[in-house]
């Protein structure tokens, strides 16, 4: 028996209960022709303060302010069953002098068929894990799970995760199934100009509720989800051909006088370019919230290359919600962060959050 009613599998109902547990906080008002037209504006910023212990003999850390995401964005519906998003970043992506050009990030066009059946062209997040498809306003502590999926390739620019190309998906039984699968342009330049195109694909069981376009992995209470899947990513390259699976889950449950929210994955690599090279990567992730208010995290990320050192990496977080996912402040302490010059070291981070 289902827990609670499904929620619709459209891109408005998708991207109005990712991005915000409260859709009436969510874009600005609607510049409206009449109800099957309209358009929302959306921003957001996140800015961060980060100190990388450097390894050096005497001891000294590394620091720096940048901004880590900064975006505008678009959502509306052009025609009946006809949605649209687009999304232009700068993204730092690092930290001291990180390139801020906008980048287009998302561009897609959604028909909205039936809640079992939508096609998606554009530039899009691949279909692969909830992690690589979360809406970067709702994570789970400060950020996704870089280090677990840095091998997820990123060909289109510096559009993370993203490719240009065309998705089917949606939802079955009443919810219970959720399916995406796309074929998308790839790796198609340089040495690898002969390359067929990439097949990316997921399917997902949810046992109590649903979500949509953009996966919500930290609701702050608002919903009630207990989900596990698996995704699989092959991109066709002359040099050499890129494979990688996935096993996943996520659940958000109210426990106590709060409300815990947990996920996990783990990623079989083969043919990587960059990050860590072939091999596994694991993520778990869990966090309380408490009076709606204050949410302590702990993840736990563990890249395990076939050639080269293990790196199991401990994120200690606590975030201070002022309005909810509209303003708040993050903040984590990140032991084994990384390897720098062949040691591993720590990190610490803050970071704060407007989202309109």
């Amino acid at each position: 028996m289902r827990m609670k009613k499904t929620l619709s599998g459209g891109l408005l109902a998708a991207v109005a209960l990712a991005l915000t547990p409260h859709a009436a906080s969510a874009w600005s008002p609607k510049l409206e022709v009449n109800e099957n037209t309209w358009v929302q504006l959306g921003y957001l910023h996140q800015f961060w303060y980060q100190t990388v212990e450097d390894a050096a003999a005497d001891g000294s850390n590394t620091n720096d302010f940048f901004t880590r995401r900064n975006r505008v964005m678009l959502l509306g519906q052009a025609a009946e069953k006809v949605h649209f998003f687009l999304n232009y970043d700068a993204p730092s992506g690092g930290s001291t002098n990180a390139v801020n050009s906008p980048v287009l990030t998302d561009a897609m066009v959604d028909f909205r068929i039936a809640k079992e059946f939508s096609i998606v062209v554009g530039r899009q997040l691949v279909p692969f894990s909830v992690a690589n498809q979360s809406s970067a306003v709702t994570l789970l502590g400060m950020d996704y799970p870089t280090r677990t999926l840095a091998n997820q390739p990123t060909v289109a620019g510096s559009a993370f995760w993203r490719d240009d190309g065309i998705s089917f998906r949606g939802h079955l039984a009443d919810g219970m199934f959720d399916y995406r699968v796309g074929y998308f342009r790839g790796d198609r330049t340089g040495a690898n100009a002969g390359g067929d195109g990439r097949v990316t694909g997921m399917v997902m069981v949810n046992l109590a509720q649903s979500q949509g376009w953009f996966f919500n992995p930290n609701s702050l209470g608002a919903l009630d989800v207990l989900s596990f899947g698996m995704g699989f990513d092959q991109m066709s390259r002359d040099t050499d051909d890129h494979k990688a699976w996935s096993i996943f889950g996520i659940a958000e449950k109210k426990v106590g006088n709060g409300h815990l929210s947990a996920n996990f994955a783990y990623y079989d690599w083969d043919g990587v370019v960059g990050g860590m090279g072939d091999g596994n990567s694991a993520v778990l992730g869990l966090g309380y919230l408490i009076n709606g208010k204050w949410q302590p995290t702990l993840t736990w990320q563990q890249q395990d290359p076939d050639v080269g050192e293990k790196l199991d990496t401990i994120g200690l977080g606590l975030a201070y919600y002022i309005s909810g996912h509209r303003a708040n402040v993050k903040f984590e302490y990140s032991i084994d962060d990384q390897f720098v010059g062949g040691e591993k070291v720590n990190a610490f981070r803050v970071q704060t959050q407007l989202f309109f």
